[in-house]
Parts: structure tokens; sequence; C-alpha cells
């Protein structure tokens, strides 16, 4: 049987913001505290601005809610990204700051925002590095 090997399964959280910032990294692996932090902050921004997002969002879904909000007034657009700039720099562990965050352009952030949300909390499986055979688990029927 094949060995766990976290760093041939997981990886690394690289980020690189050329050509529209200067600046590369890899963000810590956030802890179980940053990402519950991380989820009860995003939904604490999304609560504040619900009633202000058209109806059909879903609030649930963060990717809809951050496009969403690009289509409200300039005020509500600016303040929202600066508070969503601190909760995903916090889940980063500062690497990214909320200033360099706010330096990628507006749509790029947006785009990176998912993919963090994506890695952090739904990573991909990626094929082991041994020689165990994996197996499709059949669901148990509902009874």
């Amino acid at each position: 049987m094949g060995g766990f090997n976290a760093g041939a399964l997981v990886e690394a959280l690289d980020f690189d913001f050329n050509p529209y910032v200067d600046a590369k990294g890899t963000i810590t692996e956030p802890t179980d505290g940053q990402i519950a932090t991380f989820l009860n902050d995003l939904q604490a921004t999304v609560e504040r601005i619900k009633h202000r997002l058209p109806d059909g969002v879903d609030t649930d879904d963060p990717a809809e809610v951050i496009a969403a909000i690009d289509g409200l007034d300039a005020s509500a657009i600016t303040d929202t990204h600066q508070e969503l700039a601190g909760v995903f720099a916090a889940l980063c562990s500062g690497n990214p700051s909320r200033e360099l965050l706010l330096r990628v352009p507006m749509r790029v952030r947006s785009i990176f925002y998912g993919w963090l949300q994506q890695e952090v909390m739904s990573p991909e499986a990626v094929p082991g590095a041994g020689s165990a055979q994996v197996m499709t688990l059949r669901r148990a029927a509902a009874g």
C-alpha cells in the first residue's frame, strides 16, 4: 500500500499577480480557526450588503456576490471591496496583504478570491504518490 505524502498531494497556495502588480508568493496554509473566521466575516459582509444586491443573487455563493457587488453604487463598491480585501488577507495570514490585494485590478482580484476560496474550501483530489488503487465507494441507499 502506498503512503500519504502531503507535499506530493497538496499543491502550495502560490499566487502571482504579474503583469498587473509586481507581486508573487505562497500563502501559508490557513488554520481551522482562520477558515472559521473567514467564513463568519464573509457572511457578515454579505449580510451588511444583502439588501442592496439585485434579486436572485445566491448569497451563499461568494463569487456570485462579488460579481453582483460591482453593480452597486460607487461608494458601496469601494467600501465592500475594502472590507473583502481585509477578510481575504486575514485568511492568507497577511500574504498577500489587504493593501496589496487592493492594488490588484478589481477583475483580477475577484478571480483570485474565487480561486482561493475554491482551493481552501474544496480542493480537488490529486492522484496519489503511491501504488494504492483508488476505489470509488458507492453511496449507501437512503432508507
